[in-house]
């Protein structure tokens, strides 16, 4: 019991380690392309709550002041993330100051910690829409800035998460490997898992099961599935030494996708005896682990092509909060290195997400500057992109809600006795 609520712990840790920082690495994208275009930052905020309870950092800058433009700070209007208002700045954070160019604004952005750490955002001036259309009349204002430059800006946010993802990914390959040896050798085992218990150990080379010689890994996984509840006793070759185990695998609690000889996941799932073992990796060389790591989001954008065309494979393709939570528990019990596989597929799939063309969504918003680029730059309605915002909420509440069933009936599912027949009573 202490163990289990040990290993929650460690979910829940690691569940906001992760999001906060593939968030952070998201919304630096936005940061740095912003103040590239000399737009105004009033803050950049790891996590979320009411107010900051930490400030680690102050950036301070000139922006000029263009003709016809405004410096007021009760134009720039809040994030539509934060819950602080604007008018809360401290006006030492923009002053109007004389520079040989002309008016300028002395601008200082915040880098802050909040309470809640599951995120972060960047504040931009004046990313709220006005009636008037003042917005657009900000110095140093996300709207007064042409629709090209925002565009980048909004594109830069799931471009970092894209990039973070690669760049954890590609080490990975290179040191640890990501092409499975068939060799029938032990890599990382997990905690707790049948091969732990049983005194196995990472590098073992398995020799034999129940007198039976192993050629290669796929062996072993094919012993232990079809082993209905045995205890197996393993060979093993550790160093000059043979030495023999007796092993009770592990039943799979929700089904899993059975794997082919060459040990890849094929579309075949259900309840499996395991070992929990890895096999071992074979280190990629710089180009192909980096050739690897960015297939990963071509691989994204093609399930989410896949789920357009075919909707019905939505529930095998998406996974929401317990899903995730899940994926992480177990990771966690695979060590560090599975963790961080585990957030670059998160930041890439954020990326990706978030191009959506959905209003809330950095897509959505890029969608708009796309068509204002067409319009040569003049602005939409705010009736026009309000009734976009809120159609863009409405789609969003109904995919989670969607999503949300969909972790609910695997859940279900998982609690259900497995199709094929039950695990036969050990005999002695």
């Amino acid at each position: 019991m202490g163990s289990s609520l040990f290993n929650y712990f460690e979910t829940l840790i690691a569940l906001a380690v992760m999001f906060t920082m593939l968030v952070a690495a998201h919304e630096l994208g936005h940061y740095l392309f912003a103040r590239l275009f000399n737009m105004g930052v009033e803050e950049f905020a790891i996590g979320f709550g009411k107010r900051p309870i930490l400030q680690w950092m102050r950036r301070t800058y000139t922006i000029p002041i263009r003709p016809g433009e405004i410096a007021s700070i009760e134009h720039s209007g809040p994030s539509k993330f934060d819950l602080e208002s604007a008018a809360s700045r401290p006006p030492e954070d923009m002053v109007e100051v004389d520079t040989p160019s002309g008016k300028a604004l002395r601008e200082t952005t915040r880098f802050t910690v909040r309470a809640w750490p599951l995120g972060g955002f960047v504040r931009i001036k004046g990313m709220m829409p006005e009636e008037d259309g003042s917005e657009t009349k900000i110095a140093g204002g996300f709207y007064s800035k042409p629709p090209w430059q925002r565009l980048i800006v909004l594109f830069a946010g799931p471009l970092f998460s894209v990039l973070a993802g690669i760049l954890i990914l590609a080490p990975i390959f290179m040191i640890e490997g990501s092409i499975p040896n068939l060799k029938p050798v032990l890599g990382p085992l997990l905690k707790g898992g049948a091969a732990m218990k049983a005194g196995l150990k990472e590098g073992d080379r398995i020799a034999s099961i129940d007198g039976k010689p192993v050629a290669t890994f796929y062996n072993v996984v094919q012993l232990v599935r079809d082993s209905q509840n045995k205890t197996l006793n393993f060979g093993v070759v550790r160093g000059n030494q043979t030495l023999y185990f007796p092993v009770k695998p592990d039943y799979d609690e929700k089904p899993t996708h059975v794997l082919d000889a060459t040990l890849e996941p094929t579309k075949e799932t259900r309840r499996q005896w395991k070992l929990n073992a890895q096999p071992t990796f074979d280190p990629a060389p710089p180009v192909k682990a980096l050739l690897m790591a960015c297939s990963f989001p071509v691989t994204a954008v093609a399930g989410l092509g896949d789920i357009v065309v075919h909707p019905s494979t939505f529930k095998d393709q998406v996974g929401g909060p317990l899903s995730i939570t899940t994926a992480t528990y177990d990771t966690v019990k695979m060590g560090f290195s599975s963790i961080l596989r585990l957030a670059a597929l998160l930041s890439i799939s954020i990326g990706i997400l978030n191009l959506l063309p959905v209003a809330p969504l950095d897509g959505g918003q890029i969608v708009l500057a796309i068509a204002e680029m067409c319009r040569k730059g003049r602005r939409l309605s705010i009736q026009f992109q309000s009734m976009v915002t809120m159609f863009g909420f409405a789609f969003m509440v109904v995919l989670i809600i969607c999503v949300c069933c969909v972790d609910i009936s695997r859940i279900i599912d998982n609690g259900k006795a497995p199709k094929e027949s039950p695990p036969a009573k050990a005999t002695k």
